[in-house]
C-alpha cells in the first residue's frame, strides 16, 4: 500500500507517543482516522490538532484490554468512514522487574492491555477487512523485548513475544486476503510509557520507585523519538514488511540474538548481574 490519500488507519493508544506520531504521520498523506485511546483527555487534544485540510477524525475512549470497547470502536470507526483500510495495535503499558517480584495482578494487568489488546483488535477488525474486500494492513506493535529475552523484563518479553508470534502466524493467514500484517519492534523509545513505567524490582541498592524513575531518564535521552518509529510504520505498510526492528540496539539485539545464542546469553547474564549488584 503506497497511497494512503482517502484511506482509514485505526490507531490504538493514539493519545500520546508512538500511537500519536503514527497518526500524525498517516494525517501527513492524506489519511483518514479512528483513534482510541484510554486518555480521553489526550485523545481529544491530539485529534483537534489532526483535524485540519478536511481530514475526518474519529477520536473515541477505549480501554484495549475490554473486548466490547474495542467492539465499539470498529463498529463507530465503521459507521463513520465505511471501511478501515490500516489497523495499527499501539498501545501498551510495561511492568518490569524479576519474576520472583511479579505479583499475579501484574501479569494479569500487562496480558489484558499488551497482548489481550493486540487479539481484540485483530479479532474484531481482521473479519471486517476481510469482507470490506480490496486488502489492508494490520500493524502490530511488539518490541525489542520479542526479539530476544531480556533480564528483568520476563512478564514484558513474554507478552511482546506472543505479539510477535500472533503477528508472525496471522501474517500467513492473511496473505490470501490481500492483507498485509507486520510486527513493529522498537528499542528503547523517548515517549510517556516511561513515566506509567510500573517496576517491581530495584537495581543497584534502588527501590523500585528509583529504578523506575532512572529508566525514564535514561529513556528521555537516549530512546528514539516516537516519530521515528511511526515512520517505520508507515515504511512497513508501504512495503508489506514482515518484522521491523527499530533502533540500532533493537537491530543489534535481533542480529546477536540469531546469530550467536552463547555471546548473547553471556551478555545478558552480564546485565543480569549488574541488575542484582547491591540487591
Amino acid at each position: 500500500m503506497r497511497d494512503f490519500a482517502g484511506r482509514t488507519v485505526a490507531i490504538t493508544g493514539a493519545a500520546s507517543g508512538i500511537g500519536r506520531a503514527a497518526a500524525a504521520a498517516f494525517a501527513a498523506r492524506g489519511a483518514h482516522l479512528a483513534l482510541a485511546d484510554i486518555d480521553a483527555t489526550g485523545l481529544a487534544r491530539g485529534a483537534d490538532e489532526l483535524r485540519t485540510g478536511g481530514r475526518r477524525v474519529l477520536a473515541l475512549p477505549v480501554d484495549v484490554s475490554r473486548a466490547d470497547d474495542v467492539e465499539r470502536f470498529r463498529d463507530e470507526a465503521y459507521g463513520v468512514f465505511g471501511r478501515v483500510d490500516v489497523l495499527c495495535n499501539v498501545a501498551g503499558i510495561a511492568i518490569n522487574g524479576l519474576l520472583e517480584d511479579m505479583q499475579l495482578e501484574d501479569w494479569r494487568r500487562i496480558v489484558d492491555v499488551d497482548l489481550w489488546g493486540v487479539i481484540h483488535g485483530c479479532h474484531f477488525f481482521y473479519p471486517a477487512m476481510i469482507r470490506q474486500g480490496g486488502g489492508g494492513h494490520i500493524v502490530n506493535v511488539a518490541s525489542m523485548a520479542a526479539l530476544g529475552p531480556l533480564p528483568a523484563s520476563t512478564a514484558y518479553g513474554a507478552v511482546k513475544s506472543a505479539v510477535l508470534g500472533l503477528s508472525a502466524s496471522l501474517r500467513l493467514e492473511a496473505a490470501r486476503h490481500g492483507i498485509g500484517v507486520t510486527a513493529v519492534c522498537p528499542g528503547v523509545v523517548a515517549t510517556g510509557m516511561s513515566r506509567a513505567l510500573r517496576m517491581v524490582s530495584g537495581a543497584r541498592g534502588r527501590s523500585a520507585e528509583e529504578t523506575r524513575d532512572a529508566i525514564g531518564r535514561m529513556m528521555a535521552r537516549f530512546g528514539a523519538r516516537p516519530e521515528r518509529v511511526a515512520e517505520a510504520i508507515v515504511r512497513a505498510v508501504e512495503t508489506g514488511a514482515g518484522v521491523v526492528p527499530v533502533g540500532p540496539e533493537a537491530a543489534a539485539l535481533d542480529l546477536l540474538h540469531r546469530g550467536n545464542r552463547r555471546v548473547y546469553d553471556a551478555v545478558m547474564t552480564g546485565v543480569l548481574r549488574a541488575i542484582l549488584a547491591g540487591r
